[in-house]
């Protein structure tokens, strides 16, 4: 696989069952779909030993990426920009179909902070916002559903034969109601 950072070939690695390309230009590090949250499950702390030591201090003295929005190396579309689990502050670079990509200096960041620990901190802090965002959406999905003020109720609009005012008025307002159910 080509770096999607500088062009490099990369190398593959080993962790534990896993197998990640390496960068050895730019440090970056490519996981394939779902290996990225297939590692803390599968290693731990501890098992950042050897090899994997090396690794990650190869990566700790590499570059973020020079490219915003660098394309997949699988497919060579472009990958989105996110934060791992929204809340680690680690730069990642998503593709929805084929993986993850972390350029050097977010890939050295995310094995520090695995190496610390702090991985199940991440995810509850995540699971936290994701709860919260969701709990807004549904509030503000039932603020634009709520029914208009009762004060505008048709039994309080005069509507008489000689009245045309009201007549548009009771128009006007079931144009508003309706309007309320078409989205």
């Amino acid at each position: 696989m080509s770096c999607p950072d500088c062009a490099r070939k990369c190398e593959i690695v080993k962790m534990g069952t896993l197998e990640l390309d390496l960068c050895d230009g730019c440090g970056g590090l490519w996981f394939d779909r779902n290996e990225l949250e297939r590692l803390p499950k599968e290693l731990s702390p501890d098992d950042l030993t050897g090899e994997l030591q090396a690794v990650v201090a190869r990566l700790a003295v590499r570059k973020a990426a020079s490219k915003s929005y660098p394309l997949c190396p699988m497919c060579h579309e472009s990958m989105n920009l996110a934060q791992y689990q929204k809340v680690s502050g680690v730069v990642i670079h998503r593709c929805v179909t084929c993986g993850v990509w972390l350029d050097g200096a977010n890939a050295a960041k995310f094995f520090f902070l695995f190496e610390a620990g702090r991985m199940a901190e991440f995810e509850q802090r995540a699971e936290r916002a994701n709860t919260e965002e969701l709990e807004a959406r549904v509030a503000k999905l039932e603020k634009q559903q709520s029914l208009p003020p009762s004060s505008c109720a048709m039994s309080e609009i005069p509507v008489t034969r000689s009245d045309s005012w009201g007549v548009f008025a009771v128009f006007d307002l079931l144009g508003f109601l309706g309007s309320l159910f078409r989205d």
